[in-house]
């Protein structure tokens, strides 16, 4: 098991993964474009040819983690393989930044500014040979066996890897950041919370080792339980805020958005407005807010107001 971490930002770090077993090696997840000499690096660092990369395992279909496919595959001959989910985004990158960063023109124009701040993190489209959901393996030799389990909520099609002989779990983002500032984004908050609780099942159940992640540091189990109380919380407290704006007076889809990184310190950009809507999407489907035209929303009085009553009710 091998890890490079490549920073992005001051504040963002990318981790990539390579696995290598007696059969050959699997990368999972691609980086972005400019990933490219990390790879190599990574590649090199194990002494892996690109006769031996035999996989290019897919977590989600974000263009930080598809980046470099399209290039390693045409070179490698490596397959790739996601989630069926995932696919439209890997194949067809103009839906990729359209339905990711530019679907809500009406409140976050599509402008060349964006496009041009975007345009370095999208490389080529690239086909997926592969399509894998719960349960499916991947083996590269007779003892290294990888074992996709389905984590949807930072995206509606999210994979995570098991490599069962060292007992190490290898993450894209449904751990997400939470401090940065900017909103690191989730799309189905339900699922999100669900697929938490997952992980910390599964780190028991299946005598996790080592946790690696697509941005965080790799942790033991203890660690990890721990980080992932530390994102629950996180979402407790983007739910409050965003459900807590909501009163008798229609609330517009903005201002709740506006209100939501105003109280908890981020930038105004595409990630926290979708994770917004959804959130809202959410509250009206359970009853605890109704939507009364366009993108307006008032809160329904419920009888019982315990927070945690709230988040389980999808």
């Amino acid at each position: 098991m091998w890890q490079l971490e490549q920073p992005l930002t001051d504040e963002v770090s990318l981790y990539l993964h390579l696995v290598v077993g007696s059969g050959g090696a699997a990368l999972v997840d691609g980086g972005l474009p400019g990933s490219a000499a990390a790879v190599d690096a990574l590649m090199a660092a194990a002494g892996i040819a690109d006769s031996d990369l035999r996989f290019l395992l897919n977590t989600h279909a974000h263009h930080d983690h598809i980046g470099t496919f399209a290039a390693l595959r045409s070179r490698t001959g490596a397959s790739v393989v996601a989630a069926g989910g995932a696919v439209r985004w890997i194949e067809d990158l103009d839906v990729n930044l359209h339905e990711f960063a530019l679907h809500r023109p009406d409140i976050i124009p599509d402008t060349p500014a964006l496009r041009a701040e975007l345009a370095p993190t999208y490389g080529q489209a690239c086909p997926v040979d592969v399509t894998v959901t719960e349960g499916s393996t991947v083996r590269l030799g007779d003892a290294t066996v990888l074992e996709a389990f389905e984590l949807p909520g930072h995206v509606r099609a999210e994979l995570g890897w098991l490599e069962r002989s060292s007992r190490t779990l290898i993450l894209g983002d449904i751990v997400t950041g939470i401090d940065w500032s900017f909103f690191h984004g989730h799309l189905l908050p339900t699922r999100f919370r669900h697929s938490l609780r997952k992980l910390r099942a599964m780190t028991a159940e299946e005598h996790v080792d080592l946790v690696c992640m697509s941005h965080h540091c790799r942790r033991g189990p203890d660690e990890f339980v721990a980080l992932l109380a530390e994102v629950e919380r996180y979402l407790d407290r983007v739910t409050d805020v965003i459900e807590g704006r909501l009163d008798a007076t229609p609330r517009s889809l903005t201002e709740i958005w506006r209100h939501t990184c105003a109280v908890m310190g981020r930038v105004e950009e595409f990630r926290g407005l979708a994770m917004v809507e959804a959130h809202l999407r959410e509250a009206v489907a359970a009853g605890r807010a109704r939507s009364v035209g366009g993108d307006l929303y008032i809160a329904v009085a419920s009888s019982d107001p315990s927070p945690s009553t709230r988040r389980e009710d999808l």
